[in-house]
């Protein structure tokens, strides 16, 4: 079986970074930040497989630096959490915003660029 070369185009990092499982644990982090991995299942759970949350939050820690790992305080001393990087909130902020503008004008039947 022959792996397909993905080709990168300028957006290629905000088409990953905005897939669908990985933009609702974004979307998760900005309504509350720091949340355990736990949370983020228990939220998520009836969306997405655990499988997908799991390569999802590497993807995300690992991959892109989009959560951060940070420590909690839990009843049982400290756990595992992650937190948005703070240059990502803004992203995200942008990103409804845009989205807005593009329903808008799609809406309207705007026809002439203008």
């Amino acid at each position: 079986m022959v792996k397909k070369d993905k080709v990168k185009d300028e957006i290629w990092v905000l088409r990953r970074a905005t897939a669908r499982p990985n933009y609702a644990v974004m979307e998760l982090l900005m309504q509350k930040s720091p949340r355990t991995t736990r949370e983020i299942y228990g939220e998520l759970e009836k969306k997405f497989t655990r499988k997908t949350l799991i390569l999802t939050i590497r993807e995300l820690s690992l991959g892109l630096n989009i959560i951060q790992p940070t420590h909690i305080r839990t009843e049982n001393g400290y756990g595992l959490g992650y937190k948005l990087n703070p240059r990502v909130k803004e992203m995200i902020k942008s990103i409804k915003k845009f989205s807005e503008i593009l329903e808008d004008i799609s809406s309207s039947g705007d026809q002439t660029g203008a």
